[in-house]
């Protein structure tokens, strides 16, 4: 199981869902928003519950809101100034002071003034009319920041899902660890076992216990973790759903180079270099050109092993998929032969055992296996997290 480390400590997060006043966003439906808000996380709902209650996304939506409405409000102040000079223009000349050549300097000082402001009210407006593009650069640090926060919530879903599916099999094993240590206690008062068997079974038990404590506590972890991610309290307890099941056709028509093409041109952190100012200098044009190269070949070999780690997965679940089938069998001929007394309560409880490692272990096998094969994609979309 990977265990995802969100970098950064010290989240502040809001209210989460359904603990919220707010009016429903702009393009969100009745259904969508109280779907949000019904107190159980779904893997599908992760973007929108970024999108609309992480606390950091929300920030930096605001900041840049406050930004473009200070821009709005300047951009307006600086229009009234120009119909206000423009009124005293007219008035001097009206006056008829501008006959005097005292006069004609006052109102061409005003004059300049009033071209002056226009000119940078004219370019504020440019960079209003951009900033509201949905396609902005500005806007583009929105979509940025849901993207990258939707991924870190992607993959701790998947984590705790991995966690919660080695949780409920070790509790089963340590039920199963129990009865095999009464079943080798009972025998061993009977003879017909060995005081090392007893101390075997009560070594896994121990094992298992043990084991059992450390999943709950990596459990408790990953949903504290994920509940603030989507905006929820720590203390909170939202029902958390299962993860998608993969078409496996998917991954088989997985096209590295292609992939690839489209990860140079989607990635975030390449995208910003290429509008980055060069100076227009010859120094600085060929220091953007080699860090652009640089960044593409880096985004290239992630990829590469992005998309080998996805298969090394596949293969890893499907080796999974093998054993637990094998172990079914052992247990179900255990349990038969257990019927018909050809083996003992204990080797039966043993082969029941197995069979729970190995059910746990495809589990883990399947989740590592999509959280692979999501980061692949994530890297597609232009997210790619330093240390993938």
């Amino acid at each position: 199981m990977t265990v995802l480390t969100i970098p950064g400590a010290g989240f502040a997060y809001a209210a989460g869902p359904g603990q919220t006043g707010e009016s429903i966003p702009d393009g969100v439906t009745k259904e969508q928003w109280a779907r949000l808000n019904d107190q159980t996380i779904e893997f599908d709902e992760l973007p929108d519950l970024v999108r609309y209650f992480n606390q950091d996304v929300q920030d930096t939506t605001d900041s840049i809101t406050n930004s473009i409405d200070n821009s709005q409000y300047i951009y307006d102040e600086m229009r009234g100034y120009i119909r206000d000079l423009g009124d005293d223009a007219d008035e001097l000349e009206d006056s008829g002071v501008t006959s005097s050549a005292e006069g004609m300097a006052q109102y061409n000082v005003l004059n300049m003034t009033i071209k002056g402001l226009k000119t940078s009210a004219d370019t504020m407006k440019r960079t209003l009319d951009h900033m509201n593009r949905s396609n902005s650069s500005t806007k583009s640090n929105i979509t940025y920041a849901v993207k990258n926060y939707t991924y870190y919530a992607n993959q701790l879903m998947v984590s705790y899902n991995s966690a919660q599916s080695g949780l409920s099999s070790l509790q089963k094993l340590v039920e199963a660890g129990s009865a095999s240590l009464e079943s080798a206690k009972a025998s061993y008062a009977m003879g017909t076992a060995a005081q090392a068997d007893v101390i075997t079974a009560q070594n896994e038990l121990l094992t298992a216990q043990a084991s059992l404590l450390s999943m709950e506590n990596t459990v408790d972890s990953l949903r504290r973790s994920l509940c603030l991610m989507t905006g929820y309290s720590t203390d909170s307890k939202p029902a958390i759903g299962t993860i998608p099941q993969l078409d496996m056709t998917e991954i088989s028509s997985m096209d590295l180079e292609t992939d690839t093409e489209k990860a140079v041109n989607n990635n975030y952190s390449l995208i910003s270099e290429r509008h980055a100012s060069s100076g227009k200098t010859t120094t600085g044009m060929k220091y953007k050109d080699a860090s652009i190269t640089k960044g593409e070949q880096k985004i290239a070999v992630t990829m590469q092993s992005d998309y080998q780690a996805v298969w090394q997965a596949k293969t890893a679940y499907e080796a999974a998929c093998t054993a637990y089938e094998m172990a079914e069998l052992k247990w179900g001929k255990a349990e038969r032969s257990l019927q018909h007394g050809l083996t003992s309560k204990n080797d039966s409880l043993q082969a029941q055992m197995s069979y729970l490692k190995a059910e746990s272990e495809k589990q883990s096998s399947y989740n590592d296996l999509y959280q692979a094969y999501d980061t692949y994609q994530w890297a597609v979309a232009g997210i790619v997290v330093e240390g993938d």
